[in-house]
């Protein structure tokens, strides 16, 4: 499941493409595989939020995925690398340090949905033979993509109202499929009803026999259309088993609710009620009871509802915090009967035990909530230096000069001038074995030299000047003309960026910086050269000019301040006296931009803010007296990396998004996101 483009309407998405972990999902319970490996994340952008990552795996965990294969980590960022379908889960990330709150979330859900069993009572046939009548390499038949949109539609609507099913594979069904007792057995999983969905023409002549078997045996079968064919072929003998038992096979026209109501009602778990959002669960049976995992996959509505399940109890396992606590409910018989408000991006997982013979605390949320008064103006402070991505370069090579080339162009001029046919081999090919790194054979009156432009306006203190060049030790890196070497043993967000103190050589006006190669080397690919320190970063005409810092930052867009292309944290902080402390103290962000929020109290680390509806709980850190609370907003690697051009959709990034740019654009044409505070944040007292 890649990219991060919510669709629940097509067959080819990826997020929202219920069918995809369905099958996924299927197989494992029919196989008895325990895990269900999913590749996630790949491809949605350095600017995937915690939110993002948290709304796209609980869709498919809810789903069934209880393994995730987050895509992908980087060794190195240097060269093609970083246009590799980001992001990366490495330590590149600025919110590398706060991942793990979200990933421990994930390791007890995967412990959680792997625990006990999937139980179904529905089988759903899939329409994958009836498609293949359909598909030709001669000449495409539309009614191919039609009948896989509509079981996708199917599928999703019986999803969206709570149905438990599993999908059936007639490859699968031909190898572990049999008839026991009314019953139809695909492997571990036996199904009391099933259902062969729109649009199916064709049955595999092995699931037309245990079909057969099965409604004789009086199986519930449900066909919302009647195929005509086995095997391929039209077939008398399919048609003389819907007249045999048209009194025994439900055949319905439409799939409409009165319809899932009437068929596909569970005996083990009910809803009511559900209003917004966009709900999905799981329900798991162990030995001493079931688990309940509900997921709101809307980013902007609550979902409410309630449910009714077997058990004599409620725990709710906190997968965000890891500890274990009551939950609210109300018998009903041998049911519970219990009601959820997941917010946005929200989830739940519930224990429902058999036997009531263990007392959880149910925390009491806080009620009547008021904010408190801050002693003084807020204070915000950038926690790193401000940075200047150049993009654009002048390239000499066999002595001509091309001037003002993206980065991506003047590679591919380097590599091809050097007979490289394709270009970049690194953007081009995957190395075999070491035949890339073999070609590494250039003569001695080789190399180029690629001049990076950076223009200073204003008299300032420039002494805070750094310049970073990726893979400095393949040539040499001058300044205004003047060579110099990189700090030893310093790095800069990789550990193949080298550093150089510049202050000394930077002047008024228009500066150099030059990376020189000769001979010329298989790895020197002509990258985007950072340029650090205490400065602002305005839009000029042909991309930035750096002017004296902003005196005193404000709430607001970072990007609007001077700071378009920084990835880390602001530090927004507020000091607080507090008496005497009563009840719960919440940290809130109202509105606000970023990857995540780290919060502090007196120095003393709080929770996270990663999710709506954006508050931390910092009541066990307030003492008497003065507190200073700290907010840290951090950015993404987005406006420091890219993709700036060319007005890419959010939500898929790939390397040819980094491509194709034609000129130097003005700075106000390039693509940024928007971090930083908005409103100030608050602190709220509720009892």
């Amino acid at each position: 499941m890649l990219f991060n483009q919510w669709d629940d309407t097509t067959a080819r998405a990826q997020f929202g493409n219920v069918r995809s972990v369905k099958e996924l999902a299927s197989a494992a319970n029919q196989t008895g595989r325990q895990r269900k490996l999913s590749e996630t994340y790949g491809g949605a952008g350095w600017e995937l939020t915690f939110t993002d990552m948290k709304r796209l795996g609980d869709w498919e965990y809810a789903l069934g995925v209880n393994l995730m294969n987050q895509h992908l980590s980087h060794i190195t960022l240097a060269g093609a690398r970083k246009y590799d379908y980001p992001l990366t889960f490495t330590y590149h990330e600025p919110w590398w340090n706060d991942y793990k709150y979200l990933n421990n979330h994930y390791a007890r859900l995967s412990v959680a949905l792997s625990s006990g069993k999937q139980v179904n009572d529905i089988l759903i046939i899939e329409p994958t033979t009836s498609a293949w009548l359909y598909d030709s390499y001669a000449a495409r038949n539309p009614k191919y993509a039609v009948i896989g949109q509509t079981f996708q539609t199917f599928i999703t609507k019986l999803e969206k109202n709570q149905v438990e099913y599993d999908l059936g594979s007639e490859n699968i069904i031909k190898d572990l499929g049999t008839v026991k007792k009314g019953r139809f057995i695909v492997g571990q999983c036996s199904y009391p009803t099933v259902v062969l969905p729109p649009m199916i023409e064709n049955l595999d002549l092995a699931t037309f026999k245990l079909i057969k078997k099965f409604v004789s045996e009086d199986g519930t079968l449900v066909a919302f259309s009647v195929p005509s064919f086995v095997d391929g072929s039209e077939s008398e003998e399919l048609n003389e088993f819907f007249a045999k038992y048209k009194d025994k096979i439900i055949i319905e026209p439409e799939p409409d609710n009165s319809v899932t109501a009437k068929y596909f009602t569970s005996k083990s778990i009910s809803f009511s009620e559900v209003t917004g959002g966009d709900l999905y669960h799981q329900r798991r049976v162990l030995s001493d009871g079931q688990i309940v995992f509900l997921v709101n996959s809307n980013l902007s509505e609550t979902v409410k509802g309630s449910i009714k399940v077997k058990g004599q109890a409620a725990y709710e396992f906190n997968t965000l915090e890891g500890n274990i606590q009551g939950y609210p409910w109300t018998q009903d018989g041998e049911k519970v009967n219990l009601s959820f408000s997941l917010p946005p991006a929200g989830s739940l997982l519930l224990f429902i035990p058999e036997v009531y013979n263990e007392r959880h605390i149910t925390p009491a949320k806080p009620k009547n909530l008021a904010p408190v008064a801050a002693n003084a103006q807020m204070k915000i402070v950038r926690d790193r230096d401000n940075v200047l991505t150049l993009e654009f370069c002048d390239l000499e090579i066999g002595g001509e000069i091309t001037n003002d080339m993206h980065n991506f162009n003047a590679a591919d001029k380097l590599y091809k001038y050097y007979g490289f046919k394709n270009g970049n081999p690194w953007n081009t090919s995957v190395q075999f074995k070491t035949r890339t790194v073999d070609s590494d054979t250039f003569g001695i009156n080789t190399g180029f030299t690629a001049t990076y432009h950076f223009n200073v306006k204003g008299d300032f203190d420039y002494s805070t000047f750094k310049a970073v060049v990726e893979r400095p030790y393949l040539g040499t890196v001058s300044v205004n003309a003047t060579e110099l070497k990189a700090e030893e043993g310093k790095w800069w967000l990789d550990r193949e960026f080298g550093v150089f103190s510049i202050g000394e050589l930077v002047k008024k006006g228009d500066n150099t910086i030059s990376f020189t190669v000769s001979p010329m080397k298989v790895h020197a690919e002509i990258e985007p050269v950072y340029i650090l320190g205490d400065f602002s970063v305005v839009p000029a005409v042909k991309g930035w000019t750096l002017e004296a810092p902003v005196k005193e930052l404000k709430t607001g867009s970072w990007k609007d301040q001077g700071m378009p292309f920084y990835s880390w944290g602001l530090t927004y902080s507020r000091e607080y006296t507090i008496d005497k402390p009563e009840g719960r103290y919440l940290v809130e962000l109202s509105n606000w931009k970023g990857i995540v929020a780290e919060v502090s109290v007196n120095g003393e680390p709080a929770t996270i803010i990663a999710f709506p509806p954006y508050q931390s709980d910092i009541t066990d850190l307030v003492k008497p007296g003065n507190n200073r609370i700290e907010v840290k907003v951090i950015g993404s690697l987005k406006n420091l990396l890219g993709p700036h051009f060319n007005n890419p959709a959010p939500g898929l990034v790939s390397p040819g998004h980094f491509r194709n740019v034609k000129s130097y654009p003005a700075g106000k044409d390039y693509q940024l996101l928007d971090y930083g505070l908005t409103d100030e944040f608050n602190l709220l007292q509720g009892k």
